[in-house]
């Protein structure tokens, strides 16, 4: 009792106990101010993504917005749709454990932005009806992967597991040092319920912090999950799979005419755009192939302007004159399968059947 109360509790209270203190207290701010403000920052990221990418779409729109550059632009959409995919993905539960996964494999830099900013250094590029938009989207693109870059290095940013063991080793000090200093024969000030108290005070601090740290080492499940943030992209996944689709249908009516014209690389096909709009990239051989190669010459040539205006009038052209041929054998085929000519509408609706 004499060593108890001479040294062995003086040494607690005055050293053991004010270092395992200052110690835990520094490591627990730190790790919850790290934490949140990792959130705060993943947050402003992906509303800065969102942003510059509904600017992205309109500057697609100001690229290929014509109807000779329909297949360019549902090409370019596509992409766009897949990487608003890509963000939500990485904005929902189990995201963390995906982006490590993708490190380690080597494969975390790759998105459809590479393939999108490929695009407008071609034909695609050197086509487009405004050239200063593709200069304003190879920024957009730019300024996209930077926030991706900070976005999935503030994710991976992540506490090693010998910093938590830190903790509840600290955590369990704390609470062996107050079973030594109150273990005392004669409690001059405290009896057993208010020691209980105070032990169970200490034990329930220490077990609520470390709910807290635990919550927020996931930035996407707990109650300060910020899974939320990703669903604004939901809308315009909507918007960007509705205007692939309109892409799409123009793009059909001066199919013939872009692919002698443009070449591969200025078409698109449904099944090239995927059932989700995941654009399935062209074999290289046969992208830039003489006609295109050619076309790319007199595109970046002194006569670019021509070139560009004289392709707009003649897609233009071919859309209104394949709309009435379109129209004219709808027509033709209403007058053959009428009731003036019935054995030839009985054998037609034979072979149908």
């Amino acid at each position: 009792n004499k060593f108890s109360s001479e040294l062995l509790r003086p040494t607690i209270t005055g050293v053991v106990v004010p270092v395992v203190s200052i110690a835990l207290a520094t490591l627990v701010s730190t790790t919850v101010n790290v934490l949140r403000q990792r959130q705060v920052d993943l947050r402003t990221l992906v509303n800065k993504e969102a942003c510059e990418l509904r600017l992205l779409r309109r500057v697609v729109f100001g690229m290929f917005g014509t109807r000779q550059h329909a297949g360019r632009r549902a090409r370019s959409l596509a992409l766009l749709c897949g990487y608003v995919e890509q963000i939500m993905s990485e904005c929902e539960k189990g995201a963390v454990d995906r982006l490590q996964e993708m490190q380690l494999s080597g494969g975390i830099a790759a998105n459809e932005l590479d393939r999108l900013s490929a695009s407008l250094h071609g034909v695609d590029g050197a086509s487009a009806s405004r050239q200063g938009s593709v200069g304003y989207a190879d920024d957009l693109i730019l300024s996209l992967i930077g926030h991706r870059s900070e976005r999935v290095s503030l994710i991976l940013s992540v506490f090693p597991v010998a910093h938590w063991n830190l903790l509840i080793g600290l955590s369990f000090s704390i609470c062996i040092l107050f079973l030594l200093t109150s273990n005392q024969q004669v409690l001059q000030y405290l009896n057993s319920i208010q020691l209980k108290f105070l032990f169970a005070t200490i034990v329930g601090v220490l077990s609520n912090t470390g709910v807290v740290c635990w919550d927020l080492s996931d930035p996407f499940t707990g109650t300060f999950s910020i899974e939320g943030a990703g669903t604004q992209l939901a809308d315009m996944r909507v918007c960007l799979r509705e205007d692939i689709r309109e892409a799409l249908t123009e793009a059909e009516d001066t199919k013939t005419f872009r692919s002698k014209l443009g070449g591969v690389d200025a078409f698109i096909t449904e099944n090239q755009s995927g059932e989700d709009g995941n654009y399935v990239d062209l074999n290289p051989s046969s992208r830039y192939g003489l006609l295109s190669t050619l076309y790319f010459h007199l595109l970046t040539g002194p006569y670019g302007a021509t070139v560009r205006y004289v392709g707009e009038t003649v897609a233009w052209l071919a859309a209104l004159l394949r709309r009435r041929i379109d129209a004219m054998r709808s027509k033709l085929r209403s007058l053959i399968y009428s009731h003036r000519w019935p054995c030839v509408k009985k054998r037609g609706n034979e072979d149908s059947a």
